[in-house]
């Protein structure tokens, strides 16, 4: 009955401990074992066979049932403490619940703080854009204001000119003029009800029916009907007219003696102006700032021309003119070419200091961030006087009478401003020229016959990029309002700097042929930059003008050239000569003999190439004598800076 009972027992517990093959799969990889008793498919009579193999083996069965029964109770204390560490686990559950909503409780409350917070940041952000509309629509109304005020000086003008020249009968200026007129007072249609709009309305409308009534008046006389009242004669001219402003003229030497002396104090003024306040600050915003005074001395100019022709129309008016030129030439003087900053070499020419200060790889003085504003303040306020002195001409033509009109004549007040503004540009260019002088210097006496691999853009590049990106964003923004000016001054800046290019790129000798390849590399780095210099570090990329482009190409096209010349191989003779005069479109034996020498070629291999060139040049044009002429006709900018390189030389030897 016992054994019965105990094979029961075995089977039902074979049939609770029965489980899944993943079930048994996940226990080992988690419990792994290597113990018979976790197998899954332990089987108890093999157990007890390996226990006791043999008969002999029975011998210690005491002890293989004292460790049976020692891991019997083991197990069940591990079961043991298993059951009562589970008793605390509803206790564990409802104490973890409470902790959870204590900071469910907490969130909210956070949460809570977050919606006040934003709520009291909505409402600063409402007081803030509520301060920022009333600033856009006290701009909108500013500006709206200027532009009117705009128009409204150009609608009196306007009518002014307009009622001038009927009286004068222009009807060629008045049939743009009047039209000009008309699309302003187009802008004044809703300010109609302010008295001074409406009395410049019916002005324009006045001088309207006028000049019909002139016009047909003129036709009429010009070409009378047929079957009509013979033409009438013509009524002569009024006696009277002019004869009050007649006896003014002898005694208007006075008043303009006086303008005379005022203007000279108002130049006086602006001089010392200019010296306490110093320059006006940059506006990169607009371009650069104009100096007031240059204003002030225009509005007065036509203060004094209302004044003076309301009085005279004769020959008052032309002393007047005369005093005008006088103080627009000591305007550009004074205030515009006597503050631009002072270098040594701003005369253009060669002098004995610049020579003997002259080192190679020494460094140049430069202009600060403050000067170079200067400067191109000064550009831009030339630049404004010579627009507005050639308005002051045509309004002074207008108030005089025709007669006297070919008298005024202030060209050569124009002329002087374009000197000032040509002055400001030869400047800028002089100074970021100057900046690269050093770089170009370290690439000539750089060893290009030891380079052995060609790498990234060598350091002098680098230092050329360096001193355009500091100068050129300046330049740009302060001449914003003046574009033109802007290319002129990079036009000039190529046509100096890549001939000075050239000219220290033949000094590089001698040149192996991986330095060629290295110095043909930096010579397309620097071509792409230049050809970038109008718009590099603007957020806004324009195109370069297609003047200046064509510069750039065209020199830094022939470097290159010049460069794969190098590279070429010198033997056979027949194909290199021929290579060279293929390459380069202004071939001639100097600029070939500067070649050779690159190549590090002696004076003995040189001159069968030389005479052999000679022999393969085309033929030179009808009424020159032989091809060594070609180096004549159409000198090279490097030979020219040659010239004057060995022309420093020989003035420092003697010296």
């Amino acid at each position: 009955m016992m054994e019965e009972e105990e094979l029961e027992f075995v089977e039902e517990l074979e049939a609770v401990l029965q489980l899944t093959p993943e079930v048994q799969l996940a226990i080992e990889q988690v419990f792994p074992s290597q113990d018979p008793l976790d197998q899954a498919d332990f089987n108890a009579v093999e157990y007890i066979n390996t226990l006791f193999p043999t008969e002999q083996s029975l011998a210690n069965i005491d002890d293989v049932v004292n460790k049976i029964r020692l891991k019997i109770r083991r197990l069940d204390d591990n079961i043991r403490t298993v059951v009562r560490g589970q008793t605390n686990v509803g206790q564990d559950g409802r104490q973890a619940l409470e902790e959870a909503q204590k900071a469910i409780q907490q969130l909210f409350g956070k949460i809570k703080d977050i919606k006040d917070k934003a709520e009291k940041s909505e409402q600063m952000v409402k007081e803030i854009t509520r301060d920022i509309k009333q600033l856009d629509h006290a701009k909108r109304h500013l500006t709206t204001s200027i532009t009117t005020l705009n128009h409204l000086h150009m609608l009196a003008g306007g009518v002014d000119s307009l009622e001038a020249m009927t009286r004068r009968r222009q009807y060629g200026e008045v049939a743009n003029l009047l039209q000009g007129v008309m699309n302003v007072l187009e802008h004044f249609h809703k300010y109609m009800g302010i008295p001074q709009i409406r009395q410049l309305s019916e002005r324009v409308k006045a001088a309207q029916t006028e000049l019909g009534q002139q016009i047909l008046a003129d036709f009429e006389e010009a070409f009378p009907s047929q079957g009509t009242k013979p033409k009438k004669p013509k009524a002569p001219d009024n006696p009277f007219h002019g004869i009050v402003s007649k006896c003014f003229e002898p005694h208007l030497y006075v008043y303009i003696e006086s303008q005379d002396k005022n203007l000279s104090e108002l130049i006086d003024r602006f001089v010392a102006d200019f010296k306490a306040q110093g320059p006006p600050k940059p506006n990169t915003d607009e371009g650069g700032a104009v100096l007031p005074s240059c204003a002030d001395l225009f509005v007065y100019y036509k203060k004094c021309m209302v004044q003076c022709s309301q009085l005279s129309t004769g020959e008052p008016m032309i002393a007047l003119t005369t005093i005008f030129q006088k103080y627009l030439r000591e305007y550009a003087w004074k205030i515009l070419s006597g503050n631009l900053p002072k270098t040594s070499s701003s005369s253009g020419g060669l002098t004995i200091s610049s020579l003997l200060k002259e080192k190679e790889g020494s460094e140049v003085a430069r202009f600060t961030l403050e000067e170079l504003c200067l400067i191109c303040s000064i550009l831009s306020t030339a630049e404004y006087c010579l627009a507005t002195t050639q308005q002051l001409e045509e309004k002074l033509k207008e108030k005089v009478d025709v007669s006297l009109t070919e008298r005024i004549n202030l060209t050569g007040e124009m002329d002087t401003f374009s000197t000032v503004i040509s002055s400001s540009i030869q400047l800028l260019v002089q100074d970021l020229d100057a900046a690269c002088d050093p770089a170009l210097i370290a690439m000539s006496k750089m060893p290009w016959q030891n380079v052995e691999h060609v790498g990234d853009q060598s350091p002098y590049v680098t230092s050329v990029i360096l001193h355009i990106k500091q100068n050129v964003p300046i330049i740009r923004d302060n001449l914003a309002s003046t574009r033109k000016y802007f290319t002129q001054f990079c036009i000039k800046f190529a046509n100096s700097f890549i001939p000075k290019f050239i000219t220290h790129l033949f000094k590089c000798k001698p040149i192996s042929m991986v330095g060629a390849e290295q110095l043909l590399l930096d010579t397309h780095s620097l071509k792409m930059v230049l050809l970038d210099l109008p718009s590099i570090g603007s957020q806004v990329v324009r195109k370069a003008p297609a003047s200046y482009t064509k510069i750039v190409v065209k020199g830094m096209t022939r470097a290159e050239m010049i460069l794969k010349v190098v590279m070429a191989p010198h033997e056979p003779l027949v194909v290199f000569v021929d290579n060279y005069i293929k390459l380069l479109t202004d071939c001639n034996s100097e600029t070939f003999q500067k070649i050779l020498d690159m190549k590090g070629l002696k004076r003995s291999e040189q001159s069968s190439m030389l005479e052999l060139l000679r022999q393969r040049l085309p033929a030179p044009p009808s009424g020159t004598e032989g091809s060594s002429t070609l180096s004549l006709i159409a000198p090279t900018p490097e030979q020219e800076s040659s010239r004057i390189r060995k022309l420093e030389k020989l003035i420092k030897k003697r010296l």
